[in-house]
């Protein structure tokens, strides 16, 4: 009898490329909930949100921010209402904390702090900032992959980093890729994350590197709006710059623009610590047909292609 690969499995044995798969994002709104009135996360757990019910128009509010992504949060035994304002796009990427009386209270959010310049404020409070926190997608009703992989990931962040620092989410994107998790304040993407990589990945995060074997991209770089397709090449770019030059801190590197060049290419240049400038060529095309989700027909997806084109 023929053995039918989840889409994770087709994936990993394919060894998918994970650099430049993660759509950017300048802010993330996690917000604890496991939304009960719903049925629980379903598939489309935030977009269902977002269109009738308790939170539609607490969801409409905040993505209405530009290049915004909302998503949900839990941990077994909480019943809290915890929320999170993630602000990526900063030269000193943060993450603030509020604990909210009631899920009203999304409505006061003060959009216009959401600035390098300003803490965010909700019914009239600051919220605090926190230092690290992890995110690992489990929505098992998008894709049984998500929970299959990621609940593992997530028993084990929790024994690494604390907690207190570590949440399930929902679909946050490229379930194929499972466990697929998000390191904050920066939004360090990471895919085909296993329960041995907890440990390696905590310890660099929390000394400031980053693994680019496991890396997926970032939600955004300071000081840029890139398109979908810009932002992807810039991230696959970046990996394969960093395992080029070993420059594996996360501030060793700093994106200084993407050109492209024609249709389905891509030039991105960064600077180094060091005052050194670098090119970065990126082909762009579409993989042969494979599962972007388990039970879905195949489909092309993009790849790229990279070429390091000088720099020192």
């Amino acid at each position: 009898m023929e053995m039918t690969l989840t889409c994770a499995e087709e994936s990993r044995a394919a060894e998918e490329k994970l650099a430049g798969t993660f759509k950017p994002a300048d802010t993330f709104f996690l917000i604890e909930c496991s939304l009960s009135e719903y049925g629980g996360w379903g598939g489309e757990a935030v977009k269902i949100a977002a269109k009738s019910g308790e939170f539609a128009p607490y969801l409409q509010r905040l993505q209405s921010v530009p290049r915004a992504k909302a998503l949900f949060i839990r941990r077994p035994q909480s019943e809290a209402r915890n929320f999170y304002v993630a602000l990526t796009n900063q030269r000193r990427p943060r993450i603030y904390h509020a604990e909210l009386s009631d899920y009203a209270e999304l409505l006061t959010l003060e959009t216009d702090s959401l600035t390098a310049d300003a803490r965010p404020r909700i019914a009239g409070r600051d919220m605090r900032e926190v230092g690290e926190l992890y995110i690992v997608c489990t929505n098992g009703r998008h894709d049984p992959c998500c929970a299959a992989y990621g609940t593992p990931v997530f028993k084990e962040l929790v024994a690494q980093a604390g907690a207190d620092r570590v949440w399930q989410t929902t679909h946050i994107g490229g379930h194929r890729m499972a466990a697929t998790m998000i390191a904050f304040p920066q939004g360090i993407v990471y895919g085909h994350v296993d329960p041995g990589d907890a440990e390696a990945i905590v310890a660099n995060h929390r000394a400031g590197y980053l693994l680019t074997h496991k890396y997926r991209g970032c939600g955004a770089y300071a000081g840029h709006q890139l398109s979908v397709e810009a932002h992807q090449a810039a991230c696959a770019a970046e990996a394969a710059l960093r395992e080029r030059t070993r420059n594996y801190r996360i501030e060793d590197l700093r994106l200084d623009s993407v050109v492209d060049l024609d249709a389905n290419n891509w030039r991105a240049r960064f600077s180094d610590a060091d005052g050194g400038v670098h090119s970065v060529d990126v082909n762009t095309s579409m993989s042969a047909p494979r599962q972007t989700s388990c039970g879905d027909a195949p489909k092309p997806m993009p790849r790229h292609e990279v070429a390091l084109f000088s720099g020192k």
